[in-house]
């Protein structure tokens, strides 16, 4: 191999490490973007799930107070139906 082609072969190198490195420094940016979202979208999830919880809670609630309802209204007219 001459001077001139290893010349050439070391200034290729030269230019591949660098957009490798610049591509390297992007990726980190990008990884650490993609991280700052999941962290929000983590965030909203723990949100949603409290505010799922109380809605839950609040069902049950209902549930409860109908069933009691229920029970008092059958105990009031089922009397009344004989």
């Amino acid at each position: 191999m001459n001077d001139e082609t290893g010349a050439r072969i070391l200034t290729l190198l030269d230019v591949l490490s660098v957009q490798m490195a610049e591509g390297h420094a992007e990726l980190r940016r990008d990884i650490r973007g993609l991280d700052a979202n999941v962290s929000g979208l983590d965030a909203k999830v723990d949100r949603l799930d409290r505010c799922l919880g109380r809605v839950e809670t609040r069902v049950e609630d209902v549930e409860s107070e109908l069933r009691l309802f229920r029970r008092e209204f059958e105990r009031r007219i089922a009397p009344l139906e004989r």
